[in-house]
């Protein structure tokens, strides 16, 4: 991973605010966030030399984001209705607009694009027996998981075998594509867009952040002749950080729908008893994390909070991720797990995921102040995932003094 970040840091996102705060220029924050963390995820699953370049491709970048929101809202009919929708398509009747299928479609045509490029870099790799290969390249994700589906192909005989072998191109394609959009694009650049925001909107505690992260050894300074990232672990003993993003997915998570779920017989949820099989039920993060008893003044960014001596309650209440056994995975992505020896170096998803969210606004920063230049549209959106309504946010950075 250490080489794939140092790539990302600074020679994409770091030059790009340096050149920005020299111009006295305002950028797209919210364009430039998602741009990152696309680079981030795709070159962990596929390696670098198959993954995108979103700061280098901006025409390419634009397109992606116009075909991932434009599709977002006809989510509904297949998430919460499927059955209706297709009762209804028997009868000529299309509830979901013909666009929003071709931008499905042309969506999973850029993960199989990268699936299929990463097939041959592993292919190409083994002919030369890695001779090749510069730190980076290997396409972790995607290796592991066709290895893994290759593994149970060997288990099966006869015609379940032939049938696996077809079938396991179009199922890597779909996990990693669950990956790469929802656990390392969206709410990742969500999260991060809202951060920025709220350090913007007080400038002090970005001022105390920025105090914490040069304690850094090595810091993320830029520029350097020889980029080092710090200590994984080092990142991970910054209180304040992990605060700042605690309180970032607690106002702003970045799923505030509804998780729904069917009950069993004779349910019992909190005072409700006997509730009877097959009720719907939901709960959200949006409405928890506004339990003014366990987080007061619940519409005010407060990092501070976090910092408590007894946050059992917050942390009790506090449902980013969902909990129990279908709790999402992304649980790791932020902040939580155990960390390994060297997370840079084994590929951990969730070391890996929690990682880059720190290594970001670290490296910013360290090196940049930012304000707010135009925040119109800045309103969540209201569905199952929730960016910036107006899908932008426009910042202007200064460099930070030394």
């Amino acid at each position: 991973m250490a080489a794939l970040a140092t790539k990302i840091l600074y020679e994409r996102l770091l030059p790009l605010i340096s050149g920005s705060a020299s111009a006295k220029t305002p950028l797209d924050a919210y364009s430039v966030i998602s741009a990152t963390a696309m680079d981030f995820i795709t070159a962990y699953l596929f390696g670098l030399p198959n993954s995108t370049n979103f700061f280098k491709d901006e025409a390419n970048r634009d397109e992606w984001m116009r075909l991932y929101q434009s599709r977002k809202v006809q989510n509904f009919w297949t998430g919460e209705i499927p059955t209706l929708r297709r009762v209804l398509a028997t009868i000529g009747v299309k509830v979901v607009p013909t666009w929003a299928d071709k931008a499905n479609t042309e969506i999973e045509a850029f993960g199989m694009r990268m699936c299929d490029a990463a097939d041959k870099a592993i292919a190409r790799e083994q002919r030369s027996g890695g001779e090749d290969t510069n730190d980076g390249d290997e396409p972790v994700v995607f290796n592991q998981m066709k290895m893994a589906m290759e593994k149970e192909t060997r288990k099966a005989d006869g015609a379940h075998k032939a049938s696996n072998q077809a079938s396991q191109r179009m199922e890597v394609a779909s996990e990693m594509l669950d990956h790469l959009v929802a656990a390392g694009f969206d709410t990742t650049g969500t999260t991060l867009t809202y951060l920025f925001w709220e350090l913007c909107r007080n400038r002090d505690i970005q001022s105390e952040l920025r105090h914490e992260l040069k304690a850094l050894s090595p810091t993320l300074a830029f520029p350097t002749p020889t980029p080092n990232l710090p200590p994984p672990k080092d990142l991970e003993s910054l209180p304040f950080l992990q605060a700042c993003i605690m309180e970032t997915l607690r106002i702003h998570p970045a799923l505030p729908g509804a998780q729904p779920r069917i009950i069993p017989p004779n349910a019992t949820i909190g005072p409700y008893d006997g509730i009877p099989a097959n009720v719907r039920v939901s709960a959200q993060a949006y409405s928890l994390h506004r339990n003014a008893e366990a987080f007061p003044e619940p519409e005010e960014w407060r990092p501070h909070r976090w910092l408590d001596e007894d946050g059992s309650e917050k942390h009790r209440w506090f449902w980013a991720f969902g909990s129990g056994g279908r709790m999402c995975i992304g649980s790791n992505f932020a902040m939580y797990g155990t960390f390994s020896p060297n997370p840079y170096e084994i590929p951990r998803a969730g070391s890996y995921f929690r990682l880059e969210m720190k290594l970001v606004i670290a490296a910013v920063y360290t090196n940049f102040c930012s304000e707010i230049v135009d925040d119109r549209g800045i309103e969540q959106e209201d569905g199952y995932t929730g960016g910036p309504r107006g899908g932008r946010l426009i910042l202007r950075f200064s460099h930070a003094a030394t």
